[in-house]
């Protein structure tokens, strides 16, 4: 009889707090509260089925139906005679699991930063972490680490803010299982603890972006600290290799961003360990970075006069210039940018952002991204060079006077096909979108598509569609051209010099860095960097700001956790 009550619709639960009220009032077995996410987003999908729904059967009476036990079945199904009584209907029916946001920030994750179709030739460790994570243990240091920047990564989208609780929680837990396994002789030589190492050194990267976060490079010095400890020749496998280029690349890089000296050992630094061109460049920018610790540090720390200062660090700039073209010429036809008519472009590409018609495209955005690293590289060296030239000319001796006129033309070449790339990286996007909603980007050519020989996490020949490119444009398009595009808009300045060199804006074309300006603009506004106005070159402070500093006195909550230096004390 209860369940026959139970349908009239003025004996519905109510769902009151904290009790429900009818269902105790008349003693009847509540059919359950809805989903608090549903109702309060109003899903009544279910009620609108049901109100054009053919009217039930009339229910059959058993013994069952009176069970305390028993509910109310509330779709249209088969008379109960032909259930088992056993079954809880109402609780598969009324009940909807809860959201597991770690579950769906990985697949997030996966789906749109790794599980791209790309080009062999190329070596982003990010690519290469679905197959190890595979095959990790769930609970293992790597796993929780990937978790930590999946939901950091997926926060950023879904909430618009980064270094969530959860993403922390299964950041430390990573951390302390990081640091049994650094005492471990076996276990610290792992590819997997290498691969922590990286991923944790990512999560920190995104925070330094986002949130105010002070990078130390804490674990930058703990994976040169592996590398050391492993040696050349414990790197023998193909995923083993891949670990080492990638965080070698990572160090280098991370050196040469910040003006430190690369600290590896020559052994990991010889012209063996370097088969893919983007393990070639590394090598080359260790040069760099080098000679940029030698400019700044100045003629005292280096034993020299200002005359042997300049025409030293003038001619090892000049040498390298030379390598670093010698390094484009030689690429591979898979890597060498198409260029596409104005006239082929989706007029919304045309509007956003297209300098003087140019555009080019390239098989993949890594390969977009490591060629357009390349150019920033050469044009440090030319920086060198031309705050050299000058210093010697002050100081009254003679140069080569064809240098000037050629690093102008160089120099324009440089920065002219960076501008043509950026349509390639953001499409015809100006505001926030998520990387499932299309975009319009421009067309890669099917020539170029075969010459690359997409293949995918597992190393299997897939197809590139341009849906592939829109997505990945759209979660790491604008990472990628970020810091090449504030490099070309800053320089790192020489002890000696009176000024800093600047941009050179005077090599340029006019109107190309108001351009290139607008075009950071562009991205803060897509990815939501925040910036305070510093001329900082990474001036990417907290999404919310009332979370950084609601005090309004420098509080860091952010601050570098303490437990991160004490893994790498011994």
């Amino acid at each position: 009889m209860g369940s026959l009550i139970l349908s009239d619709s003025s004996a519905q639960c109510d769902e009151k707090r904290p009790h429900c009220g009818n269902c105790v009032k008349r003693k009847h077995p509540c059919p359950g509260y809805r989903d608090f996410f549903d109702a309060v987003h109003k899903d009544e999908t279910f009620l609108t089925s049901h109100k054009s729904a053919p009217k039930r059967q009339k229910k059959v009476h058993s013994p069952a139906s009176d069970s305390p036990d028993s509910f109310l079945t509330v779709t249209n199904t088969p008379s109960p005679n032909h259930l088992d009584p056993t079954l809880d209907l109402s609780l598969a029916l009324l009940t909807r699991p809860s959201r597991n946001f770690e579950m769906e920030s990985i697949c997030y994750f996966f789906t749109n930063y790794v599980n791209i179709p790309r080009d062999p030739s190329t070596n982003i460790f990010i690519e290469h972490i679905l197959p190890i994570y595979l095959n990790t243990d769930p609970n293992s240091g790597l796993a929780e680490a990937i978790n930590a920047a999946a939901i950091n990564v997926t926060s950023m989208w879904i909430n618009r803010y980064a270094d969530s609780y959860r993403a922390r929680e299964a950041y430390a837990k990573a951390v302390s299982i990081l640091k049994s396994s650094l005492q471990d002789p076996i276990e610290s030589k792992s590819d997997e603890t290498l691969a922590t190492v990286f991923m944790l050194d990512f999560y920190d990267s995104l925070n330094r972006r986002f949130v105010h976060f002070v990078d130390t490079g804490t674990h930058q010095q703990g994976a040169v600290a592996l590398l050391k400890h492993r040696g050349k020749h414990s790197f023998t496998t193909p995923l083993s290799q891949r670990l080492f280029n990638a965080m070698r690349s990572r160090h280098i890089n991370y050196s040469l961003q910040f003006g430190r000296r690369v600290e590896l050992d020559p052994e990991l630094l010889s012209d063996d360990t370097a088969v893919l061109p983007s393990a070639k460049l590394d090598l080359l920018n260790v040069e760099l970075a080098d000679l940029l610790v030698l400019a700044r540090d100045g003629p005292e720390v280096a034993g020299f006069t200002l005359v042997e200062f300049y025409q030293v660090i003038l001619e090892r700039a000049l040498a390298l210039e030379k390598r670093l073209q010698a390094w484009m010429d030689a690429l591979p036809n898979s890597w060498r940018p198409v260029s596409i008519p104005a006239s082929e472009l989706h007029p919304s590409i045309r509007d956003a952002g297209l300098y003087e018609g140019m555009c080019d495209v390239y098989s993949s955005l890594a390969v977009s991204h490591i060629t357009n690293a390349a150019r920033s590289s050469q044009l440090g060296a030319i920086r060198l060079i031309t705050r050299c030239s000058e210093g010697l000319t002050e100081l009254g001796i003679a140069v080569d006077p064809q240098i000037e006129p050629d690093l102008d033309v160089r120099i324009q070449e440089i920065v002219d096909r960076f501008c043509a790339s950026v349509p390639f990286h953001l499409g015809n996007r100006t505001t926030p979108a998520y990387p499932d909603e299309h975009r319009e980007y421009p067309h890669v050519p099917a020539e170029l598509r075969r010459l690359a020989s997409y293949v995918d996490p597992f190393g299997n020949e897939v197809q590139m569609t341009m849906e592939d490119h829109v997505r990945a444009a759209a979660a790491i398009g604008g990472w990628f051209i970020m810091v090449p595009l504030a490099g070309f808009l800053k320089a790192r300045t020489m002890t000696m010099s009176r000024v800093r060199p600047g941009p050179l804006v005077a090599k340029l074309r006019k109107g190309q860095v108001a351009w290139i300006r607008s075009q950071m603009e562009r991205i803060q506004k897509i990815y939501l960097f925040p910036t305070n106005g510093s001329s900082t070159e990474h001036d990417w402070k907290c999404i919310l700001k009332q979370f950084c500093d609601a005090q309004g006195d420098g509080h860091n909550l952010f601050q570098p956790l303490a437990f991160n230096q004490r893994i790498w004390a011994t």
